[in-house]
């Protein structure tokens, strides 16, 4: 008899599909839709339910393996609903509509698919020409709905999205190729989201609350200006509806305008001294020639796809998101895809930092603050150099960490309690309470806890461990090499294990050589 369509066997079936499949990688494998749709007999071969290893191996050849499931969870219902999930949501992305009626079910797929990707999700994104409909949507849909917020534009779900997946998707070489007034047009529409802290803050829950729990409220306290902010809605992920926790949208977009605004060096003045030694020579104080070159080419943001760790970590690229990815998807069935439970991985701000900050200037921002309406056009305050030497300072058990205060007091303080006073030395930091109140020793880090992670928990809760950490302070200062350029400055705060947010202190220091370490301070 001679072969055809109808004789084929299920398992030679398969194989032509996933052949034919792989010769175009890209997009939804089309030869599947056409042969399903051929005849019954085909359709039944073809299904989830009577080919399970199909669907495996056509969503393994389209998108990156998943870390977030133990042995045994996912069922080919599980993959079949996601493989179509995703690929509804590819096509609506590469339509261009950027008012579709689904978008955020198309821009929180996305968003997953950039937090899981170790490249193959990038190969299906840029299939559906995300950078170009990125950017058609911040022009044209980001300010959508300013008009009757006093100028101000909204954070709505869509938008924390479409700005968190712009960052997300960007790399040096994407910015080179943008013309210079599509930069500045990028920065004038994320500037308020990026500089009005007061309306956009860079958290999700309450500034002040150090152990916020599950119902503890989310809005951030901030007056008359207290925004309603998206918090969570249901998705579905891999066939179960989960709870979906939306990003800050801040971050997101300070990162964005950083990384354009670097793209205009520092101008060199011509009466600057050429070199340190010059300066100190001739009497002179502040950055010299070399010090703004310096600045110009190494003090840059680093891109999400910049390499993770150094040559011999052999960690998954994406690896560096976990804490976003347990951040946003809140199910127990699924595991957070990193070993570490809590919401800080240590190690993550240890080290020497070199960038940038923006400080609005004072009179601009109190006018800000006592107007309802955006300032148009928004305006525009200059970088200035920063560098600092962080270092983490662990509470182990035994030992008993800061007791926990409550109130904007405490927020403002760095999370530490109110009249403490501390002493640091290269060993570690200790600090003292008002009257002797109490006494709490936080050491560096040990070698094993660095290895298996930071043991969620808060000093409320005792979670024994051999290595866990109960809490995490930070401590910093400026190198005197950078400090005789710009300034020197010491810091010292406390990480809150909620979600990991930092709140430091700074002072400068006014002596004219800065020693490696905190010594001691009452700031």
């Amino acid at each position: 008899m001679p072969a055809s369509l109808i004789t084929t066997s299920a398992e030679l079936l398969e194989q032509i599909v996933i052949i034919a499949a792989r010769q175009y990688p890209q997009g939804p494998p089309n030869i599947l839709r056409s042969l399903r749709l051929t005849c019954r007999m085909s359709n039944s071969a073809l299904s989830p339910e009577s080919n399970s290893y199909l669907y495996l191996m056509l969503f393994k050849d389209r998108f990156s393996p998943w870390r977030n499931f133990s042995g045994g969870q996912l069922t080919v219902d599980n993959i079949e609903h996601e493989l179509s999930k995703r690929f509804r949501a590819l096509h609506r992305i590469r339509r261009g509509d950027i008012a579709d009626p689904n978008i955020l079910e198309s821009l929180s797929t996305i968003y997953i698919m950039m937090l899981e990707d170790d490249g193959r999700n990038w190969e299906q994104l840029l299939w559906a020409q995300l950078p170009i409909f990125m950017t058609r949507f911040l022009r044209e849909r980001l300010m959508v709905g300013a008009e009757t917020n006093n100028g101000w534009p909204t954070e709505n779900e869509v938008n924390v999205l479409a700005v968190s997946i712009f960052w997300l998707m960007s790399c040096s070489e994407s910015i080179r190729d943008e013309t210079d007034e599509l930069r500045r047009e990028f920065v004038q529409l994320l500037s308020p989201y990026s500089l009005a802290g007061f309306r956009y803050p860079c958290f999700t829950g309450l500034e002040y609350d150090f152990c916020p729990s599950e119902n503890s409220p989310k809005p951030s306290a901030l007056g008359m200006y207290s925004p309603t902010r998206p918090t969570s809605t249901t998705i579905f992920y891999f066939g179960r509806p989960v709870r979906f926790n939306f990003p800050p949208l801040a971050p997101y977009a300070i990162l964005v305008h950083f990384s354009r605004l670097e793209t205009r060096p520092l101008m060199i003045p011509p009466h600057l001294p050429e070199t340190r030694a010059e300066a100190v020579a001739d009497g002179i104080s502040g950055p010299t020639k070399e010090d703004i070159v310096y600045f110009n080419t190494r003090c840059k943001t680093h891109f999400p796809g910049t390499v993770y760790g150094n040559r011999f970590d052999t960690l998954l690229r994406s690896r560096r998101h976990d804490p976003d990815w347990t951040r946003s998807i809140r199910d127990p069935l699924y595991r957070s895809p990193s070993s570490l439970p809590g919401q800080y991985i240590p190690g993550t701000i240890s080290g020497r930092w070199q960038g940038s900050f923006i400080a609005p200037y004072y009179n601009v921002y109190k006018d800000m603050l006592s107007s309802p309406s955006a300032p148009s056009p928004f305006p525009t305050f200059g970088r200035f150099p920063l560098y600092v030497t962080f270092r983490e300072l662990y509470c182990y058990s035994p030992s008993i960490p800061l007791p926990l205060g409550s109130g904007e007091g405490t927020f403002e303080n760095a999370f530490l309690p109110i009249g403490c006073r501390w002493h640091e030395t290269e060993a570690g930091i200790e600090f003292t309470g008002e009257n002797a109140s109490f006494q709490a020793y936080y050491s560096l880090p040990r070698q094993e806890h660095l290895e298996i992670g930071f043991v969620e928990g808060t000093a409320g809760e005792s979670k024994s461990s051999a290595h866990g950490a109960f809490d995490v302070i930070i401590t910093g200062v400026t190198e005197d090499r950078y400090a005789a350029a710009w300034g020197g400055y010491r810091y010292v705060g406390r990480i809150r294990p909620s979600d990991g947010l930092i709140v430091l202190l700074r002072e400068p220091v006014r002596n004219a050589s800065l020693v490696s370490f905190l010594r001691s301070s009452d700031m």
